[in-house]
């Protein structure tokens, strides 16, 4: 019977200890931050739109020159996100093997919240404004309210591709590799946001040449790793930066291209991101961690590109 109960004992203390370190990280909770104890904060579904238009300039027969600009909605079409005007240069050696590099700016929208000091009228019964009585004045009361604001903030981008092609019959397969690094160019807290992202870009696609028509339907998955993501520390006073990766999106998207002529093209796709980001909150005088968390959100995301050639 003793020994029954010693077992019980045993697994109900497991059992509390395996709760504990899986409970979400809050602070002053003395559980140290890892990936598997951040708040997850799910920020919902999100349909956005991305019109964009390029020039591509052939440079001989293995050359080409790029230029192009994009234009970015989120939160149902209802708000810019970002506008993004990008050149390139791309080499083809081979049919089956093309590099690529291009340095993009990258005007991203920033909606905020302010709180700010506001006069609400002080009505009658009837619904009139009260003034007061020996002035004339209208009567106010102050509020403290919400307020939100808007910004512009750049990021300065480089994309370095190598791309893999093989065909199969009538079916193109493709393998991209794409390495980007991005500068940020506002004042950030190196712990919770690096200043310098580098993010590895790997997408498969697949896609079908009709016989006889302009169309030419594909499909594709892309995930985005996150190389140098500053790893949570319960004090950054206490403890040297660190970085590790993590996997913070996966792309999937169906489309296909129209030939318009030899010269213009149309590329209508959707695609559905699963994004998740890991963000860090720390006290900026003692240094302690005040947020941990992993914000979920899926987007599904209606793409117009329009192709110039010349």
């Amino acid at each position: 019977m003793k020994h029954n109960l010693r077992i019980v004992l045993t697994l109900a203390a497991l059992m509390s200890c395996t709760m504990l370190f899986a409970q979400q990280w809050e602070e002053g909770a003395g559980i140290p931050p890892t990936r598997g104890n951040a708040q997850t904060i799910d920020e919902g579904n999100d349909v956005q739109g991305r019109l964009r238009a390029s020039l591509e300039i052939p440079l001989g027969k293995k050359w080409e020159v790029t230029w192009s600009e994009q234009v970015r909605v989120m939160d149902n079409f209802s708000k810019l996100d970002k506008i993004v005007s990008s050149v390139g240069v791309g080499y083809k050696p081979w049919d089956f093997l093309k590099f690529g590099i291009d340095y993009s700016l990258v005007n991203e929208r920033q909606y905020d919240t302010e709180e700010v000091e506001v006069q609400i009228p002080v009505l009658n019964d009837d619904g009139s404004q009260k003034v007061d009585n020996m002035t004339g004045e209208p009567i106010y009361n102050f509020a403290m309210q919400d307020v939100e604001t808007k910004s512009w903030g750049l990021r300065h981008r480089t994309n370095i591709d190598v791309t893999g092609m093989y065909r199969i019959g009538r079916v193109k397969l493709s393998l991209r590799e794409r390495l980007r690094i991005q500068f940020r160019t506002d004042s950030v807290c190196k712990y919770e946001k690096p200043e310098t992202t580098f993010s590895l870009r790997s997408r498969f696609k697949t896609a079908y040449d009709l016989r006889n028509s302009r169309w030419e339907p594909y499909a594709f998955v892309e995930l985005y790793t996150m190389l140098n993501s500053p790893k949570p520390v319960d004090n950054f006073k206490d403890f040297p930066l660190q970085n590790e990766a993590y996997i913070n999106r996966v792309r999937l998207a169906v489309g296909t291209e129209f030939k318009i002529n030899n010269y213009h093209r149309l590329d209508m796709y959707y695609m559905v991101h699963f994004n998740r980001t890991y963000n860090s909150r720390y006290k900026g005088n003692k240094g302690d961690l005040k947020e941990w968390s992993l914000e979920k959100m899926c987007n599904h995301v209606i793409c117009i590109d329009y192709k110039f050639k010349l």
